[in-house]
């Protein structure tokens, strides 16, 4: 019987070989930095590509919905690919409890005889939606009490836990055998419990070294070096984002790219938040690098990436003129918006062209895929 190649189908039960903490004590954000080991698991992946990470759910959150359910942890229920579990295993390995649909909320008001959830249901999606967000199974169980048949009933009504895809921030040919990860834990509270986001927990306080995490690689075709190593880029991943871009840097190192490097990176502090500092600062001391960075809070006007590159942006249009790539990883809903505006005006200004001869100059760079983004 052969086994079947890890990918997708079949996750690679990733050795974990350390976590370590980016951001020092008092930092606003929580990032960290994360190892796993590839030996033996033929998984290849390029500098732009993402890594799947499958979650486990937090046990406590898993007990309390158990205990508020009524049911016996031990009791024997299927998982979504049809095989036997006890209820306590499946919550936590196999099912999604963190997020509410429609879907779900329909079968509950139906398990709860809720008029109230029924009202909602008839109405208007956009108080439907303002109801889910941030809305865990363990709230409707607390707010809106149901009774089930049986454990095998309840788990029916969920659907299976879903990977999550996080940037790889690390080249293969720097580190043999091995995918780093640079991942915000998100943590908050609603309705008086302390909340977060399943996966980023999950990595920042529940795997250490020695456990494993079931991964796969993620291919992103969009996001990709130039294949000449001549050819100059420009990076701009503030937070998080700056993830591809160490693979990236590290990529260049080692293929000996003679390609100018420009790195535009942004977070809160300097004194608590600056990721990758002493990688950073030596490839600028060597030389390999140029790197623009905005602390947005260390003074009072807030300075963010897109205000640099506008800052520096003579030097910006020259680079652009000289066929660089520019690239862009992080937030898509502001800072990708905000630096797209940016990258127009000082095209505009320095390019000495119009609104619209700047729109044509960034529709050419996508079209030769000089301008490329990672977004989420």
């Amino acid at each position: 019987m052969t086994t079947e190649p890890y990918g997708k189908k079949n996750p690679f039960p990733a050795p974990v070989l350390s976590v370590k903490h980016l951001t020092a004590e008092g930092s606003p954000k929580e990032t960290i930095h994360i190892e796993y080991s590839l030996d033996g698991s033929g998984l290849e992946y390029i500098a732009g590509d993402a890594l799947a990470v499958i979650p486990t759910n937090d046990p406590a959150l898993a007990d309390a919905l158990i205990e508020k359910l009524g049911f016996c942890p031990c009791s024997a229920v299927p998982t979504p690919e049809g095989e036997s579990t006890d209820l306590r295993d499946a919550l936590i390995h196999h099912y999604d409890i963190t997020n509410v649909n429609k879907a779900l909320l329909t079968k509950w008001a139906a398990a709860s005889g809720s008029q109230e959830l029924e009202t909602l249901l008839a109405g208007d999606k956009e108080a439907i939606s303002d109801f889910l967000w941030g809305r865990d199974v363990l709230d409707l169980a607390t707010e809106y009490p149901a009774s089930f048949e049986s454990a095998e009933a309840f788990v029916s009504m969920l659907k299976k836990i879903m990977p999550r895809l996080y940037s790889i921030a690390s080249s293969p040919n720097s580190h043999p055998e091995e995918v780093h990860l640079c991942v915000g834990a998100v943590r908050y509270t609603a309705r008086d419990r302390k909340r977060g986001g399943v996966c980023s927990t999950y990595m920042a306080d529940r795997l250490q070294p020695g456990h494993t995490a079931r991964v796969f690689v993620h291919t992103n075709k969009n996001f990709r070096l130039p294949e000449n190593g001549d050819t100059p880029i420009i990076m701009v991943g503030p937070g998080t984002g700056i993830a591809p871009f160490r693979a990236f840097w590290e990529e260049r190192t080692a293929s000996g790219a003679q390609g100018g490097n420009w790195l535009f990176f942004g977070n809160p502090y300097k004194a608590t938040d600056f990721c990758y500092e002493d990688e950073l600062v030596k490839l600028t001391a060597d030389g390999k690098l140029k790197l623009s960075v905005a602390w947005s809070r260390d003074q009072e006007k807030k300075v963010y990436v897109q205000h640099l590159m506008v800052q520096e942006g003579e030097e910006l249009w020259k680079w652009l003129e000289n066929g660089a790539c520019f690239y862009v990883c992080g937030d898509a809903s502001r800072m990708a918006k905000d630096v797209d505006a940016a990258l127009h005006e000082v095209i505009r200004t320095w390019g000495g062209k119009s609104p619209e001869e700047a729109a044509e100059y960034v529709a050419d760079m996508k079209k030769h895929h000089r301008y490329q983004r990672d977004v989420y």
